[in-house]
């Protein structure tokens, strides 16, 4: 019996674990995905500002 009950415990032990692991990889790509698009939008408005700089013509036909 003892080994049961110890068995489960360690059962749920090792989920919450993995829960937290995984907790812990899905924070990290978010904040790679996060810093991604800002420097996206960052380059998007350096290219821009230079591009009206320089005197290019950025408007639809």
């Amino acid at each position: 019996m003892f080994f049961a009950i110890k068995w489960h415990y360690d059962q749920g032990k090792k989920e919450k674990e993995k829960a937290m692991e995984n907790r812990a990889v899905l924070r990290a790509s978010g904040k790679v995905a996060a810093v991604f698009v800002l420097l996206l939008v960052g380059l998007g408005l350096v290219t821009f500002v230079l591009s009206r700089m320089l005197g290019l013509d950025l408007t639809f036909p």
